[in-house]
């Protein structure tokens, strides 16, 4: 075989990287093709709900993904308060 015939790994397949991954649906992107992002009205809803309320639930509300919502939340330096976690502890055992 010369160099011309010789067939390399990377003529026959196409490996998966990150870069030529399929795009996921639960990103919320907006017209110009970046994330969306946060209102001022959004995050004050977030401020008054985060502390008694699950993730998911205000990912629902907002229109948003959870991992967002927990993103935002912590470099908003906002917790759960002790009751919910209390309780989010007691359903698990």
């Amino acid at each position: 075989m010369n160099r011309r015939t010789r067939r390399t790994w990377h003529n026959k397949t196409r490996r998966t990287t990150r870069w030529n991954r399929p795009t996921t649906t639960t990103r919320r992107f907006n017209a110009t093709g970046r994330m969306k992002n946060w209102t001022p009205m959004e995050i004050n809803t977030l401020k008054k709900i985060y502390r008694t309320n699950s993730n998911v639930f205000i990912a629902q509300k907002l229109g948003r993904t959870e991992g967002s919502v927990q993103y935002k939340a912590s470099s908003l330096g906002l917790r759960k308060s002790p009751t919910y976690l209390k309780q989010i502890r007691n359903n698990w055992a």
